[in-house]
């Protein structure tokens, strides 16, 4: 039967009331059954059983009677794969009769294996080495920031890159050192006797200008001046021929103890180690380093207002060169030359600057309150040599006996041990910032902080020998040449209308300069005659008889020594450990304070730093000498000199002027229709003067050439 939409859903509804109903009542007729068969059929709780145990054994200590001793280390007897001699084979060493050559014998703490027939070793020769490293950083960072100044146009004043051009060919000027060229292991020897000459005129020259001398050999002259387009330029030139060995000399003067850098680098330098007392609050005596946070609640609605600061850094840049060589790549006891011996070390130091800063009117009271921290320059060297012999000895154990036997190597034609380094970083951050001081806002401009590095270490070890046989020259040269030039002429002036009531601080300064450099040679080295015997010996080598007579063998050096290990070398010994460091930085900056047009705050606080530059040369390098003798047969040449150097340009053209003049010649504010990018700037008023012509393309040719 079909039934309408409602009926149907009716019925439906009728008939699942009707099935609930019926479950509800199976679900409770379940329930009262389950209780009922659970309440009937109870499990009783389990009862303990009493258990009886009865055993014929008692539980003691059982002794099984075993006793473990462990086996001994079990021994086994290895025969032996060769002999060990240690009785030295007797060989004639009488002039009359040709010794007997035994190749490689090294006896008798040399112990040798004896398999067959007499033992031959071989020694091999040293090989060559010739390096040359250039490490070169450059960079440009030359900023300009506008903050605030609306509808302001500056133009830059002056040509700094100029004025760093001239002070780099002031300190190249008082480099005695010509830039090499090698062609052949010949133009070494060349280069070092050329360089010894320039360095005996330069100290020659620097002497005839200073009447006195110091005990100590250091002649420091009077500052010298020199007027060249309106800029002053003194010169310090210390020279001192011979330094005392293991004296320190800072500036041209013997000090007690030497400077240390940590102490000389500028409180804003980004070397600087980490102050004691954090200034944010932390207290360093208990490890408290966190911040401390100040301020204030306001209630109600109005305006939140803030301290307004600027806070300004254009300089703190780092040029760092660092570089080690240790020349061990030839070591003898003793060394005999045919021809002539050149011995050289040098020390050039050089320390140029240009440190003229103007600062206007408008901000005298600022750097008055502050402080001004003068550039600092450090000229650091150090001679020193270290014997390398094994010092007296007693009677009873004073070594006995020359040696009766030799090995010898050879090399056919020139040694060369050439290190040449070049470390150079040239940055120029002349920055230009226009910045304003707005009410409740806090400024932070970074523009400097540059950082540049060359770091780098040579180790150059050979071999050993007790005898080295020279049949040409032999030139030993260690050059450290450092040079440092810094142009750091800012300009901090303020727009026409500014004023302010808060704290300010300029530092326009606290540069620092510092060359360190060290020689250190180790060997005893002392020089002396040619023996017939040794001249005999070289002479016989040369036509290929490789004996040694009793007048080598003999000689007081080898005293105690089993054998000879000889090197023969045909040609000559050139031996040159040259490095060369420079910074040059260019931070010429200018800086022009103006007010906020919109939100002004006369009471900002201003903190401007445009120097803590640091310009660094490390150098150090340890030569390996003969440890005994050198014996020549020609001529011999040895000389120590030091030059220390500080060229300082003073009266900078923009010093004699007010800043605040110079900073409103250079800004120019503009309108609204000049604003637009199709407009052109206009033409500054500052003109360069007519006789000054712009500098080389390439100002650093003199030096990477």
């Amino acid at each position: 039967m079909h039934l309408d939409r409602i009926s149907e859903a009716i019925a439906h509804f009728i008939g699942l009331f009707q099935i609930t109903a019926e479950q509800a009542r199976l679900r409770d007729d379940y329930l009262e059954f389950k209780a009922l068969q659970a309440a009937l059929d109870q499990t009783p709780p389990d009862d303990h059983a009493q258990i009886t145990f009865q055993t014929p054994y008692d539980f003691d200590d059982p002794d099984p009677g075993l006793r473990y001793v462990p086996a001994g280390p079990a021994i086994v007897t290895l025969a032996a794969l060769s002999d060990v001699s240690y009785v030295p084979m007797a060989v004639p060493v009488n002039a009359e009769v040709q010794p007997v050559i035994y190749p490689g014998y090294l006896a008798p703490h040399f112990f040798h294996l004896a398999y067959s027939g007499s033992p031959l070793f071989e020694l091999q020769p040293p090989g060559s080495v010739a390096v040359q490293i250039a490490q070169i950083n450059n960079l440009s960072d030359n900023d300009f920031v506008n903050i605030g100044a609306r509808g302001v146009d500056f133009h830059p004043i002056g040509i700094p890159d100029l004025t760093l051009d001239t002070l780099l060919h002031d300190a190249l000027h008082f480099l005695p050192i010509e830039p090499p060229s090698f062609g052949s292991a010949a133009d070494i020897g060349s280069f070092v006797t050329d360089t010894a000459a320039s360095l005996n005129a330069f100290a020659e020259a620097a002497g005839a200008a200073s009447e006195n001398s110091t005990p100590d050999g250091s002649r420091p002259d009077p500052a010298s001046t020199a007027e060249a387009d309106g800029v002053t330029v003194d010169v310090h030139v210390s020279v001192a021929a011979d330094p005392l060995a293991g004296e320190t000399y800072v500036n041209g003067q013997i000090v007690s103890e030497a400077p240390k850098l940590d102490d000389k680098l500028p409180a804003a330098s980004p070397l600087a180690p980490d102050p004691a007392v954090i200034s944010d609050g932390g207290n360093a005596a208990t490890g408290n380093f966190g911040s401390v946070a100040v301020g204030g609640t306001i209630h109600g609605q109005g305006t939140l207002s803030g301290a307004a600061s600027v806070d300004l850094g254009t300089g703190g840049n780092a040029l760092v060169n660092s570089a080690t060589v240790i020349n061990d790549t030839l070591e003898g006891g003793v060394f005999a030359v045919a021809g002539n011996h050149f011995s050289l070390d040098a020390i050039i130091q050089i320390n140029a600057w240009s440190d003229s800063d103007s600062i206007g009117a408008s901000l005298n009271g600022w750097n008055s309150a502050s402080g001004q921290i003068s550039t600092s320059a450090f000229n650091i060297a150090q001679m020193e040599r270290i014997d390398a012999g094994n010092g007296s000895n007693s009677d009873a154990h004073a070594p006995t006996g020359f040696p009766q036997a030799w090995v010898v190597t050879e090399i056919t034609g020139d040694f060369v041990s050439l290190n040449w380094i070049q470390q150079l970083n040239f940055i120029t951050d002349n920055d230009t910032s226009v910045v304003s001081s707005s009410y409740g806002v806090t400024t932070q401009v970074g523009m400097g902080e540059n950082q540049s590095f060359n770091h780098l270490s040579v180790a150059d070890l050979g071999r050993n020998y007790d005898l080295v046989l020279i049949g040409g020259n032999y030139y030993d040269a260690n050059i450290i040449s450092q040079t440092n030039v810094l142009l750091d002429d800012d300009i901090a002036g303020a727009v026409a209308g500014f004023h302010s009531s808060g704290q300010g601080s300029v530092s326009t300064g606290d540069n620092l300069l510092w060359n360190n450099a060290n020689i250190t040679s180790i060997g005893q080295g002392e020089t002396g005659a040619m023996p017939n015997g040794f001249l005999h010996a070289i002479h016989d080598f040369q036509d290929g008889d490789k004996t040694l007579s009793s007048d080598v063998l003999n000689d007081s050096a080898f005293l105690g020594l089993p054998g000879l290990r000889v090197l023969y070398i045909s040609g000559s010994i050139y031996d040159l450990q040259y490095v060369q460091q420079t910074n040059v930085l260019g931070d010429a900056d200018q800086i022009a304070l103006a007010m906020n047009s919109l939100h002004p705050a006369n009471d900002g606080n201003w903190t401007i730093t445009t120097g803590s530059n640091a310009l660094v040369n490390s150098a150090q390098i340890v030569d390996v000498d003969p440890t005994s003798k050198i014996y020549v047969g020609g001529d011999h040449y040895s000389d120590e000199l030091l030059v220390q150097t500080d060229i300082i340009r003073t009266d900078h053209l923009a010093q004699i002027q007010d800043a605040d003049h110079l900073v409103n010649e250079a800004v120019a504010f503009l309108s609204d229709d000049m604003a637009n990018p199709d407009h052109q700037d206009p033409v500054s008023h500052l003109k360069s003067p007519l006789d000054v012509h712009p500098g080389h393309s390439d100002i650093m040719q003199s030096i990477i050439s």
